[in-house]
């Protein structure tokens, strides 16, 4: 493929109602082009009514089993709640899902249910992703690769992320040592090609180095750095935009991140070198529609 294409997906939609209102805002105003809901967010309801105002909106499943609720009752998912009932907190889930100290059949189920919860509410859901990328830890791969197939969702977020400009060093934008960084790249990529080729993915997830994610100004410039040195290829940038909402940002450990996405998303400057770079911005929608079209011509053709 020569043509250059981009996802760009709001992740958290439906965590809060200032959340909400930015992705809404972001897609009317601005270059965002899809989102992932949260279901069992606390405005969750409210993020599935504002969807009447953006038919065009891509929206997708942020899978969710580190925040919150289960959807499901505690009782049906033991090994993902704690005593109040809640799921594990992030760092308590990701260690439990290394050491397999979860049930594959209870991740499913959940899995399930939130996706439900969506097409319950008429949404139709064009991909699926998750919470802090929970769904790639071992334990989760296989129930995340049942509960879409049985869903009927076609379109994953790439497990591969790289940063533009390519940087020198090896082992892409991860955390860690050298060997840390190369095995979990190599691990990236396997999930791919083997564990979920079934799905349609972008080539990879854009993403950035850790000194940059932690330092805005940075980031800003990292952006535009990655839209001006994009290769021939489809990719997804993932965001988190967001406005202040009294009882809850007070709290949220990336707010300003948020707000600063939120200006980026909606800036002529940024779209202005998007469209300098011949990049033409898609949802999952156009990925999978893509993926219906060539499998009924390889069809067509075979029965010839």
């Amino acid at each position: 493929m020569t043509e250059k294409r981009l996802i760009v997906n709001a992740d958290d939609f439906g965590m809060s109602r200032g959340i909400t209102d930015a992705v809404i805002l972001a897609h009317r105003y601005g270059y965002l082009t899809s989102a992932s809901l949260m279901v069992n967010m606390p405005a969750a309801e409210y993020a599935v009514t504002r969807l009447a105002a953006v038919p065009r909106f891509g929206v997708g499943v942020h899978l969710n089993i580190c925040a919150g609720k289960p959807i499901l009752p505690a009782r049906e998912v033991l090994s993902l709640v704690g005593p109040d009932g809640n799921f594990h907190a992030p760092g308590v889930m990701i260690r439990r899902l290394w050491a397999w100290r979860v049930s594959p059949r209870e991740i499913e189920a959940e899995f399930q249910a939130q996706i439900r919860w969506m097409k319950q509410r008429g949404v139709t859901l064009t991909h699926a992703d998750s919470h802090h990328h929970t769904h790639l830890y071992p334990a989760a791969v296989r129930p995340f690769v049942r509960a879409l197939s049985a869903e009927g969702i076609r379109c994953a977020r790439a497990p591969r992320s790289n940063v533009w400009p390519r940087p020198r060093t090896l082992g892409g934008p991860h955390e860690g040592s050298l060997l840390r960084r190369v095995c979990v790249q190599a691990y990236r990529a396997s999930l791919q090609r083997i564990a979920l080729r079934e799905f349609d993915m972008p080539e990879s997830r854009i993403s950035f180095l850790s000194r940059d994610r932690h330092d805005l100004t940075a980031l800003g410039e990292k952006w535009k750095l990655a839209f001006a040195n994009l290769p021939p290829g489809t990719f997804e940038l993932a965001c988190h935009p967001g406005l202040f909402e009294r009882g809850f940002s007070e709290t949220d450990r990336i707010r300003h991140q948020r707000e600063e996405e939120l200006h980026w998303l909606t800036d002529k400057a940024w779209r202005d070198i998007l469209d300098r770079s011949s990049i033409r911005l898609i949802t999952y929608r156009e990925l999978c529609g893509e993926s219906v079209a060539q499998h009924v011509a390889r069809e067509a053709h075979a029965l010839q």
